[in-house]
């Protein structure tokens, strides 16, 4: 996907100064020892490399990806970052991750097995504290007790919330416990629970590692509060056409929309290819400045239409652009009226969508000239 966007396709503008705004917040909330960046899926969606680089530059020091080759990316970035690789051996050898000097976090006892035959390397461990996913079952925890754990290194001990969206939820502190009562019989390590949620909601789960994505990005996925976040990313579409239509006129496929009454109609370049969400036919909005322009019709592979009646004259016209989410509408708006995560909206529309970056200042105040320098 190319990084420069043209007036025949939607973009994606990262501002790379409220990345750091957003750091900056998590770090002042976040009373551990250690405060990892997660970069994984490209950064959710927002480029690996112009992300660490940014980060890095703020003094960030520890990176979580998915898998062998985010790591290796994000190495060469960071020379003396510790990256730690979700997904654990399935995407190189120990051998591999030793001589690159990375992390992986191991998630079964066949990964321990292989690791120790690797030599000294530095390993995480994951534990399922109730997700069902990756990580060590409470059984095999058990069987760890027992084992000899040279000569790995063991960095920390993880485990993954099964809810972010209700951080103060009384089942978090039984996950809590839980955890902790897991790794007491372990060799001493530093522990990592709290993710973007529980940095701002639940100071217990600090602990002595954090691991932070979504509130980097801007996103925030506890409802219920209001976080001290900056939205990163806003996405525009350009419009193609504006046609004035008759009251009874037919809009998209398979008679999707009838003009109540007479209409203007804008056709943006923008739809499903790039992350907009089909289940926004008919229903939702995209913004011209200020004014609310509704989805008519549905949502198609590359084209969207909207009503902008009553629009300012000139606002809605061939080359201006509308935004997406941003600004007026909220990615996590927009997100919940398709029944979608927000993080789920922002990665399809940042894989579908060209990219800007605005560059962020030495003096790490986000600036308004857009950069097309950066990757």
């Amino acid at each position: 996907m190319t990084t420069v966007p043209y007036a025949d396709m939607p973009v994606m503008e990262i501002d790379l100064g409220r990345l750091v705004r957003n750091w900056q917040a998590v770090r002042e909330h976040y009373t551990g020892t250690d405060l990892g960046a997660v970069v994984k899926c490209d950064a959710y969606g927002l480029g690996l490399e112009p992300v660490v680089a940014t980060l890095s530059a703020q003094g960030c020091r520890q990176y979580w990806v998915l898998g062998y080759d985010e790591a290796c990316r994000v190495r060469a970035l960071a020379p003396d970052a510790e990256v730690f690789i979700l997904s654990g051996l399935r995407g190189a050898s120990a051998q591999d991750c030793l001589a690159r000097r990375l992390i992986p976090v191991l998630n079964d006892l066949e990964e321990i097995a292989q690791a120790r035959r690797a030599g000294a390397l530095t390993v995480a461990v994951a534990l399922d504290t109730g997700l069902g996913r990756l990580g060590l079952k409470p059984d095999a925890v058990e069987r760890l007790k027992a084992q000899e754990w040279a000569p790995l290194r063991v960095r920390a001990w993880i485990t993954q919330p099964a809810s972010f969206s209700t951080p103060e939820d009384s089942a978090r502190q039984s996950l809590h416990d839980r955890f902790l009562e897991l790794i007491a019989p372990l060799p001493p390590a530093a522990r990592c629970l709290a993710i973007s949620a529980s940095v701002f909601a639940c100071p217990g789960h600090h602990l002595d590692m954090a691991r932070v994505g979504s509130a980097l990005y801007g996103v925030d996925t506890t409802p219920a509060r209001t976080l001290p976040l900056l939205p990163v990313a806003r996405v525009r579409a350009p419009v193609l056409q504006v046609a004035d239509l008759p009251a009874g006129a037919e809009i998209g496929y398979d008679r999707q929309y009838r003009c109540p009454t007479p209409m203007r109609v804008a056709t943006l370049c923008i739809g499903y290819a790039h992350g907009l969400p089909y289940a926004l036919m008919n229903r939702g909005a995209v913004y011209f400045g200020p004014h609310r322009a509704p989805i008519v019709g549905g949502i198609s592979m590359g084209l969207t239409s909207v009503d902008v009646s009553g629009l300012p004259d000139g606002l809605a016209a061939p080359g201006q652009w509308a935004e997406i989410f941003g600004e007026h509408q909220r990615l996590e708006t927009l997100a919940a009226l398709a029944g979608l995560p927000a993080n789920a909206l922002l990665s399809a529309a940042a894989a579908g969508c060209g990219r800007r970056y605005h560059a962020a200042r030495p003096d790490r105040t986000p600036v308004s000239r857009l950069s097309e320098s950066l990757p």
